[in-house]
């Protein structure tokens, strides 16, 4: 069973499912039926189930023995949507949740919500009598495209990530590695870093801009009020600025430099590195725009 099913992960979690099970095993539950008709098309059950209507979970648990919860995207809200799907997924007589978390999911983390609302649902796993299995992912890979992109096309990448590092890990990785935890054996009572092989510094990262472009690009460091203001400046709505910003000082602070080899152990191939996942997208890396 995997819930969020028709978001960037579950969707792909669902097919590497429908590519290890039986169709008729495989339980996918959103808020959004209508956007998985294909997969339903395939044979897999699509129910529907909405955590801010709890009531709409026990349907959509009914007879579920592994469940992945990925965690939402509610911030300020995630810890008590998914406190109901805990819940629900008890009473539904759901045996094992694997859920999905972040590196470092620690209420001092500078991200605030981002890390600390993760930190308290694996918190609660621990105390929900189910067996449980936390998969921390590092940093999706895809979604340094449109940063990348901006910094291509400036040719310069604004930053206040200052010397941290950060380890990227692809989504279709991630979604390989909450598979075989469904779909396998030996994981309860786990948790495993999903992460790539590199971490990287923003310099790192210009130079592979550079290099994928065709063109320098080269680094502007600005303190964390200064990127704000930039971002603002541009027209980013201030909450979204403050995120950002909280983000680099996450970074700048040692929160995402995280590497681990949990992936290739569960797979047995090393995880796909942050060039190759923009090689993959390079139309998109080189589009103005």
């Amino acid at each position: 069973m995997v819930t969020g099913a028709a978001g960037h992960l579950g969707r792909l979690v669902a097919e590497q499912l429908l590519e290890r099970l039986a169709p008729e095993q495989v339980v996918l539950v959103t808020r959004r039926p209508e956007a998985l008709r294909e997969l339903r098309a395939r044979g897999a059950e699509v129910r529907y189930g909405d955590f801010d209507d709890p009531a709409s979970l026990r349907d959509a648990f009914a007879g579920g023995r592994r469940m992945l919860l990925i965690s939402t995207d509610a911030l300020g809200r995630r810890a008590g949507q998914h406190r109901a799907a805990i819940d629900a997924a008890a009473t539904a007589g759901v045996r094992h949740v694997v859920f999905t978390s972040i590196v470092k999911p620690v209420a001092s983390n500078p991200t605030g919500a981002l890390a600390a609302e993760p930190g308290v649902t694996e918190a609660m796993l621990h105390r929900s009598g189910l067996a449980w299995t936390v998969l921390r992912f590092g940093s999706f890979a895809e979604l340094v495209l449109p940063p990348a992109a901006t910094a291509v096309q400036n040719r310069r990448l604004v930053t206040n990530n200052g010397g941290g590092r950060i380890v990227f890990v692809s989504r279709r990785d991630c979604a390989e590695a909450a598979a075989i935890t469904l779909t396998t054996d030996g994981h309860a009572g786990k948790t495993y870093e999903i992460t790539g092989t590199e971490a990287l510094s923003v310099q790192d990262l210009a130079e592979l801009y550079g290099d994928l472009s065709g063109q320098p690009v080269k680094v502007l460091q600005l303190s964390d009020a200064m990127l704000t203001n930039v971002l603002v400046g541009i027209g980013t709505p201030m909450p979204s600025a403050w995120r950002i910003a909280a983000f680099g000082r996450a970074v700048r602070r040692g929160y995402f430099d995280v590497v681990d080899p949990a992936f290739e152990r569960l797979t047995g191939r090393p995880p796909v590195a942050l060039r190759d996942v923009l090689v993959a997208q390079r139309a998109d890396l080189l589009a103005v725009g």
